[in-house]
């Protein structure tokens, strides 16, 4: 109400009329309209102009009226650049917007974001691709993509040595198709929030997820190689890192009873790796069933039985996880354990240690309380 008192002072206009007309101005121009509209604002453009070209492009009633809404809210700060806008948006919205900036290049409109949260496992990776995670003017809540077609992209062959000889560091170690992997690609799409089009496919979405962990992944190739590793050696390792701890020191930490179980030709033994062989991995975990786990599964993932790593990673990794398992602690432990419904993990440098913190942590809970999902 006291932007529209100061408008009808600005403009010299009284009365119901001028209220009326100051109102209308501040809203859409078209409030059903889906349709994008591209806008150029020039380098030095002045509020007034800015005001002008939008009129002129329909998106707005009145240049005027943009004006002095603009040095009333102090927006002073309008960026130039390109500009998908739409009629359906009211003046305040554009205003707003044109201060975050614009491209340099005509873009295609953003229709909505996919967010792929860190730790998520290719099929639910699949499953947030049918999900608009992000409040724009579309407001429906799915996307055009199908987990079914996710799916199916992420097994085609084809695309796969597509996308291999687009990234060659990135993918030179993925793991074979007869490695005993379920997915191939499984770790190797970035845990990111990524924009999407009309035009924009499945193929593209994909690759824009491979692009992202290249990008992440760019300045450790170097590293990674000097220390005798592969690209799917750290996704692999960063995958049960990224499960087993919530900190960075715990990962850091963590990590380095992994490489010192695996210099000791010791067995893994992680929980995470049976869990993804069961297709639980990211459902909620008992500590009963966390303790009740069977280690005896005939699967290339049974890193209780087999010693070495799993074929291939059981999830995408965050950075930190990744960071941790380039660059770990160095420690002399070679057992932890991680309470599953608080996240706090206790390490151990003897079994006998690992024994004592097994019973206080875990087994003393189980017979206080049972179960409890985390």
């Amino acid at each position: 109400m006291t932007v529209l008192v100061l408008f009808l002072l600005g403009l010299g206009i009284t009365g119901f009329v001028g209220y009326n007309y100051v109102s209308s101005a501040l809203k859409p121009v078209d409030a059903k309209s889906t349709e994008y509209v591209t806008v150029e604002i020039p380098a030095g453009s002045s509020t007034k102009q800015i005001g002008e070209i939008l009129e002129k492009k329909g998106l707005i009633k009145n240049a005027q009226v943009f004006n002095l809404y603009s040095k009333i809210r102090s927006y002073g700060n309008f960026q130039s650049g390109y500009y998908n806008l739409q009629k359906s948006m009211d003046l305040d919205t554009i205003a707003k917007q044109l201060q975050e900036g614009g491209t340099d290049t005509p873009q295609p409109p953003v229709l909505g974001k996919i967010t792929i949260p860190e730790g998520y496992t290719l099929e639910q990776i699949a499953e947030a691709t049918t999900v608009n995670a992000a409040k724009t003017a579309n407001k429906n809540t799915k996307t055009p993509f199908s987990k079914e077609d996710f799916l199916n992209k992420a097994q085609d062959e084809d695309f796969i040595a597509k996308m291999a000889a687009k990234y060659p560091q990135l993918l030179a170690t993925l793991p074979s198709k007869d490695s005993g992997v379920k997915y191939r690609l499984e770790g190797y799409l970035f845990p990111a929030t990524y924009d999407y089009g009309k035009e924009t496919t499945i193929e593209e979405l994909i690759d824009q997820m491979l692009a992202a962990m290249n990008t992440n992944l760019s300045q450790y190739y170097s590293t990674i190689e000097s220390k005798n590793l592969t690209v799917n050696d750290v996704l692999t390792l960063a995958s049960l890192v990224e499960k087993e701890g919530s900190t960075d020191q715990d990962r850091k930490d963590i990590a380095s009873v992994f490489y010192n179980r695996l210099n000791q030709a010791m067995p893994l033994q992680s929980n995470i790796a049976l869990l993804y062989a069961q297709g639980k991995l990211g459902q909620k975990t008992t500590l009963k069933e966390d303790a009740e786990i069977d280690t005896n599964l005939d699967s290339p993932y049974n890193v209780y039985k087999k010693q070495g790593l799993m074929p291939g990673p059981v999830d995408s990794p965050s950075l930190s996880a990744i960071e941790a398992t380039i660059n770990p602690s160095k420690t002399e432990y070679l057992y932890f354990v991680a309470n599953v419904e608080t996240g706090a993990v206790y390490f151990a440098n003897t079994y006998e240690e690992h024994a004592k913190n097994v019973e206080e942590h875990v087994n003393s809970k189980l017979n206080q309380s049972g179960e409890s999902s985390n």
